[in-house]
């Protein structure tokens, strides 16, 4: 599942970069793939959570305090294992708008590939995407810090391309709606990456790193796919 997701992100590169209509049909198609995988892998991890359960009573684990339980733990890991799922499938659905929306040929061709700060965002997004889906199969976190660095240049980019569009004088209304929606779903497809990057850390380290900004600086909350 995870390397479908991977492809769908890599192929939206493709779609906006070459306005490329008819790959943009294919990643929609594929989108029923990523749901009954998603499925598949949810019902698994509910079965994975029952045994667990008997596992860590069986192996004495009941008893152990929870905050030298890692990635040992079989409970943690199947509850993990449902959220690290869940994550990716919102990355393919943020990827699917992304693709459905563009096939509506509103947006002026090239605009992604020619124009910033659109390129730099689309750049951006894949980077958190492969950085996630690297780190998951290989069961590190290896990018966390990266991670967290990238995120906030894509959201600052977001924000920035929300602006310019919104005042380009040479912009029909429909056109600026879409560019705004294709905006929107890249920024939350970023957020969803860095849910995963963060999922691994509380897995393999058992330390929810979610709001740690909110804790020791005590200002606004850290925006989080939820």
């Amino acid at each position: 599942m995870a390397e479908l997701v991977l492809e769908q992100v890599i192929m939206l590169g493709d779609v906006l970069e070459n306005d490329d209509y008819a790959l943009a049909d294919t990643i929609v198609s594929r989108d029923d793939l990523i749901d009954e995988l998603e499925k598949e892998n949810d019902n698994l991890s509910q079965n994975a959570i029952l045994e667990a359960i008997t596992n860590r009573n069986i192996l004495g684990m009941g008893d152990v305090d929870s905050d030298i339980i890692l990635k040992k733990d079989p409970l943690r890991f199947a509850l993990s294992a449902i959220r690290i799922t869940r994550n990716m499938e919102r990355m393919g659905d943020q990827v699917v708008n992304c693709a459905e929306v563009f096939r509506y040929k509103t947006i002026r061709k090239g605009l992604f590939k020619k124009e910033e700060p659109m390129g730099l965002i689309l750049s951006r997004v894949i980077t958190l995407a492969g950085m996630a889906i690297e780190s998951l199969v290989e069961e590190k976190e290896r990018f966390m810090g990266s991670v967290n660095t990238i995120e906030d240049e894509l959201n600052g980019l977001c924000t920035e391309a929300f602006k310019k569009y919104r005042d380009a004088n040479d912009m029909e209304k429909v056109e600026f709606a879409d560019i705004y929606r294709i905006i929107l779903a890249l920024e939350r497809l970023g957020d969803y990456s860095v849910n995963v990057a963060e999922e691994l850390v509380r897995l393999n380290t058992g330390k929810d790193i979610r709001h740690l900004e909110n804790a020791s600086l005590g200002q606004n909350s850290i925006r989080h796919a939820g």
